[in-house]
């Protein structure tokens, strides 16, 4: 077992290709850096054998256009980036008063109670990967849902710039303008709320793109069965950076692992099939459809999915497993395997494409560095300093390692096997 696991995370090609993804750029959907990234990658699936093709699907598209803003008064702009599908103000931009509510957590938002409505709030970006962490998009939905004229989320790190992520809203769907702003603009928006009846004056434009598509690259290889191990990954990201950890490690892994399994398929294994979705910055978008559209018994077929994303910027790895407690051991048994120790957390985390495999009942995990590690690389995710300097080749070859152990038990399972993995 061993010797072939230490042949797959020798893999010669995969800091090659590692550094050939962060070569696009940023890949932010749309850009077209993510669909040149995908073309490169389905030549890459295509080296490998089985069947690879480009899988297009619909997602709400937009381009995002000026945004500026200032404490109202003060010729002085404020650092600010609209978040993905933001609302537009209008023309003009819009007025309001600073309502700071710290993180921006559920009983922050309770605790302001009506005080929110008509009011331009101001919350706080956390570091993604740790049980306590509320996801910027339910912090943006509570400010939409209590009345918040807009929504401000700013980086807590001392120093530190400004961020991108998405806002989630849907097209059509209820919104407000919502902005980054880097570390010294939330302190000077806070110290100004502090004093009381601050304004600020926001201004954002964006574009609808209602033609959007996001290109996928779909690799699938046969095996005995008629039953797939998914690994997954997502190719697109922001363009702060190159989007290196979020997630060209997970890109590059996948395609090594890929590599490393295709030969060992026969008619003694189930088959694998290999997912590089894009649009999932836009609230997992790519993957959702993906999967919504699919045939109901090929997507039966689909008995794990090992989705990768940001596996590198830290020594230790987790499995986010998504209310699956079977996960908990297989995980471990994989780890045993490997030798890479690979700790889980079982509630549902929806900050990658494996949630929308959950969403089907199917047994799925994220693989991810740092969890509960603020303090490790990973936290340039997001960020300009998201780019190849902060990973590792150690990590990302020990995240090869753990992988190809998990998808090897898998394909190796037992029908019986894999469907305890789905009970919850």
């Amino acid at each position: 077992m061993n010797a072939w696991l230490d042949d797959a995370a020798a893999d010669a090609a995969l800091m090659n290709d590692f550094h050939a993804i962060c070569a696009f750029g940023g890949r932010l959907s749309g850009s077209g850096q993510d669909t040149a990234a995908i073309a490169w990658a389905l030549s890459r699936m295509r080296q490998i054998g089985g069947e690879a093709q480009r899988v297009q699907v619909p997602y709400d598209g937009w381009q995002a256009g000026p945004a500026n803003l200032a404490l109202a008064g003060h010729d002085q702009p404020l650092a600010c980036r609209a978040l993905l599908r933001s609302a537009s103000t209008p023309p003009g931009g819009l007025e309001g008063e600073l309502l700071d509510l710290g993180e921006g957590r559920t009983e922050d938002f309770e605790r302001a109670g009506d005080a929110v409505r008509g009011k331009i709030v101001l919350v706080r970006h956390e570091y993604p990967f740790s049980p306590r962490h509320i996801h910027r998009r339910r912090k943006y939905d509570l400010a939409v849902e209590r009345g918040a004229t807009a929504f401000l989320i700013a980086n807590p790190v001392p120093g530190g710039g400004l961020l991108s992520g998405s806002s989630g809203r849907p097209r059509g769907g209820a919104g407000i303008p919502a902005a980054y702003v880097d570390h010294a603009t939330g302190m000077a928006l806070a110290r100004a709320a502090a004093r009381g009846s601050a304004r600020a004056h926001l201004r954002i434009e964006g574009r609808e793109d209602e033609s959007a598509m996001a290109d996928l690259a779909i690799l699938d290889i046969p095996g005995g069965t008629d039953s797939r191990i998914v690994i997954s990954a997502h190719m697109d990201g922001h363009d702060l950076g190159t989007s290196a950890l979020d997630n060209a490690t997970g890109v590059a892994v996948a395609l090594a692992a890929a590599r490393a399994l295709a030969p060992r398929l026969s008619a003694h294994t189930h088959g694998l099939r290999v997912c590089l979705f894009t649009a999932e910055e836009w609230a997992l978008a790519g993957s959702r459809r993906y999967l919504a559209d699919m045939d109901p018994v090929q997507r039966q077929s689909l008995k794990l999915n090992i989705n990768l994303d940001t596996v590198g910027g830290d020594t230790r790895l987790t499995a986010l497993i998504s209310d699956f407690p079977a996960l908990a051991g297989f995980v471990a048994d994989a780890g045993v395997d490997a030798g890479v120790p690979v700790s889980t957390y079982l509630p549902l985390m929806p900050n990658s494409d494996h949630a929308n495999f959950a969403a089907h009942g199917i047994p799925a995990l994220r693989l991810v560095a740092g969890f509960d590690r603020p303090e490790s690389a990973v936290n340039n995710i997001l960020s300009p300093g998201d780019t190849q300097a902060v990973v590792q080749e150690s990590e990302l070859r020990t995240a090869l390692r753990a992988t190809c152990a998990m998808a090897w038990r898998g394909l190796t399972a037992t029908q019986e096997t894999l469907d305890a993995l789905a009970r919850r």
